[in-house]
């Protein structure tokens, strides 16, 4: 994918180079430090009192499970969220951003694992999106000065060959990565900020091994005039590219320590290291699966995410899938759902399902929880009522439905999963995350739902909450529910789920069977996925 030529690449930033491992004379002071940074969501805490720092000329590694809590830390440090508690401070100062835009004044810039690039706008403009003021003249922006400046970066960093007037959305994926890193160096220098502080946020995750070498190669000519926080799933990358490694679990900082130090076993033990508690994951409830099938998947794939997926769900059964992100899990519990176009068959009590949508799998009472309520779970201008009905209008192939029996139903789901509100016509909005989600099961059980797809259906609700949804989702399968359950918390998959379903690389690489009396461990299972 990358075209390399002749000669030195980075030639003017070369001087700064070494080799990983090369001693030292002085340890420079932090370029960027936390003390006790919290941030919490009404009762949960996304990131609980984390002190960490990194200096210029040091690759700080950071790991945890999904969910542990390593995009809100980046969040905070890049301006683009905010902390509840404790202290960050860049080159010396505290630092209190409101934007993104304003950490990037300040050397704070992160390559998103999901395309921050505007892909309708032409590579120059991506580069320097949000500081146009530097090239105006006389109020008007000079183009041609902006585009010479994105050509020499492309030169610099051996990419000649992109043209910096194209559409970025010309240019595959793995392409538009490299762009985003290139943006970085690019408004660094712009901005006159001798020493950048770089996040990046799995920045391997879609790349082929030519384009890993290319970027491994590139971090090195680049880490000792900058100080990089690097985040991957991929053990031996992380050991070997970063100079310290910091894990995180359940968003605190359990270890860290030089890589030199650490082995692949040392992390999995420091990411896993905690008790299933079989009371809370209702374990004791779990029931053998009945003998109809209601799911069967064979050959799923969408040629991006994931290829070859085979599944099976039966009466009263939960099947787990497990993966890292950017493994494809997510993207199977969609493309089954019928929101996100795939090849292959899918069954549900033994119908294929020749036009997959959400709106034909709702009829045929398939029922979807998204892992984003607030995005895709709910009508934040609706009440709660409504929110729970229009899960019947679509169910039932209506545009409406009548104000009495909506009411109704609302009012048997609300006593049904006792959903704490103001009364039925009260805004979803005045509810807790916890009850929110509630409202969101309640949609689906009002349909007479028979296969429940649930994805990260506990995520970012507290304790108390997530102990009466898995008991809310006990009964269902009591009732002979099935339910694929695709969740980034290891723990639950275990405690819940009958079989488990391990994704990497977008295909299905191990299925480990969860009997009562017989679960396998976090360990087990993370040495599946990474």
């Amino acid at each position: 994918m990358f075209r390399k030529t002749a000669g030195s690449a980075f030639p003017r930033w070369s001087r700064w180079g070494r080799t990983r491992g090369e001693a030292v004379t002085t340890a420079p002071p932090p370029l960027l430090s936390m003390e006790g940074v919290t941030r919490r969501f009404g009762g949960f805490a996304a990131v609980e009192d984390v002190s960490l720092s990194v200096s210029k000329g040091e690759v700080l590694g950071l790991i945890g499970e999904n969910g542990a809590g390593k995009s809100t830390l980046l969040n905070l440090i890049s301006g683009t969220d905010h902390a509840s508690a404790g202290t960050l401070t860049v080159r010396g100062r505290v630092a209190d951003y409101t934007s993104y835009h304003e950490a990037a004044t300040h050397g704070v810039f992160r390559v998103f694992q999901e395309l921050a690039l505007l892909p309708n706008l032409s590579v120059w403009e991506n580069l320097f999106i949000g500081h146009e003021e530097h090239f105006q003249r006389f109020g008007i922006i000079d183009r041609r000065s902006a585009i010479i400046r994105a050509r020499e970066i492309m030169e610099r960093f051996d990419h000649g060959w992109i043209d910096v007037e194209r559409r970025v959305e010309s240019y595959p994926f793995a392409v538009c990565q490299m762009i985003e890193l290139f943006r970085a160096f690019a408004l660094s220098e712009l901005l006159e900020q001798e020493d950048p502080i770089i996040l990046l946020d799995e920045p391997t995750a879609a790349l082929d091994h030519d384009e890993v070498e290319y970027l491994r190669s590139m971090i090195e000519t680049i880490r000792d005039r900058s100080a990089i926080i690097f985040v991957s799933h991929r053990l031996a990358e992380l050991l070997e590219w970063s100079d310290r490694v910091a894990v995180l679990k359940d968003g605190r900082l359990v270890g860290q320590g030089d890589a030199d130090s650490l082995s692949e076993e040392s992390l999995h033990y420091l990411m896993v290291g905690r008790e299933r508690d079989q009371v809370f994951y209702r374990e004791g409830r779990q029931r053998e699966p009945g003998p109809t099938e209601l799911l069967r998947v064979e050959g799923l794939g969408d040629g991006e995410s994931f290829e070859g997926v085979d599944l099976r769900v039966r009466e009263g059964e939960i099947v787990g899938i497990a993966g890292v992100l950017g493994s494809g899990k997510s993207e199977v519990g969609r493309a089954v759902f019928g929101d996100r176009p795939a090849t292959g068959t899918v069954r549900t009590r033994g119908e294929l399902l020749t036009r997959r949508s959400p709106r034909h799998s709702a009829r045929l009472r398939v029922a979807y929880v998204p892992p984003e309520r607030k995005v895709d779970g709910f009508f934040d201008t609706m009440t709660v009522s409504d929110n729970i009905a229009i899960g019947s209008v679509v169910a039932r192939n209506r545009g409406w439905v009548f104000p009495r029996t909506a009411q109704r139903v609302a009012r048997r789901m609300i006593d049904r999963i006792r959903i704490k509100t103001g009364g039925d016509t009260a805004s979803i909005l005045s509810l807790s995350g916890g009850n929110q989600q509630k409202v969101v099961f309640a949609r689906c059980l009002s349909t007479d739902v028979k296969l429940l797809i649930l994805d990260n259906p506990t995520r970012g609700v507290d304790a108390g909450a997530k102990e009466e949804i898995y008991d809310l989702i006990r009964d269902l399968t009591d009732e002979g529910v099935g339910i694929l359950l695709v969740s980034d918390d290891l723990l639950e998959l275990i405690g819940l789920s009958n079989e488990i379903v391990v994704m990497k690389g977008g295909r299905v690489t191990a299925r480990v069977s969860a009997p009562t009396d017989a679960k396998p461990t976090e360990q087990e299972l993370i040495s599946r996925m990474v």
